[in-house]
């Protein structure tokens, strides 16, 4: 066979068509993550964040997965070196993994909105803000308090919306119902 910088030609077609099928797939995961986000009125900001981070990990398993058909021999050792150190930092990252997904369920569920004075554990105020991993309140003395976001999925929360019967009555009016 032919050989270019001392592997064959077709070993190097499979590597070329390795990282294009990996690029492809990591575009349509994208692609079909962002209509979806889209469908589901999602934080925009937050949208493209978790969808930029679906497409790293997919670069990266395509990546290791490239790399491993290389050079298998050499590339056992590293991986279980590199799940060993995978399982410590997910238990060294485990509480912002927690957050991260349940910032996620609050933002998809719409369980609390910002503008929402709610009370969570010893927590109570308005929220001015929610984030991927942090939901921000501001409490009746003018204190921020930054509420990591699994403490909405693990203690009871009560709310209340801002929102005055007299609101509703515009938008009815303006629509010509009344």
């Amino acid at each position: 066979m032919a050989e270019l910088l001392g592997v064959d030609i077709i070993r190097w077609i499979e590597i070329i068509t390795a990282i294009a099928v990996t690029i492809l797939i990591a575009q349509a995961v994208a692609w079909v993550l962002s209509e979806l986000m889209k469908k589901r009125s999602f934080p925009i900001d937050t949208g493209k964040r978790i969808v930029r981070i679906t497409k790293y990990g997919i670069y990266a398993i395509g990546s290791i997965l490239i790399i491993a058909y290389l050079a298998f021999d050499i590339i056992v050792g590293t991986l279980v070196g590199l799940g060993f150190l995978g399982l410590a930092l997910g238990f060294g990252l485990a509480n912002v993994i927690s957050n991260f997904v349940a910032g996620i369920s609050v933002m998809i569920s719409k369980s609390v909105v910002v503008g929402d004075d709610v009370k969570v554990g010893f927590f109570e105020g308005k929220i001015i803000k929610i984030t991927l991993t942090k939901t921000v309140l501001e409490t009746s003395d003018g204190e921020i308090v930054y509420v990591p976001n699994s403490y909405f999925m693990s203690n009871p929360v009560s709310r209340k919306k801002h929102v005055s019967p007299t609101d509703h009555k515009h938008d009815i009016e303006d629509e010509g119902v009344v």
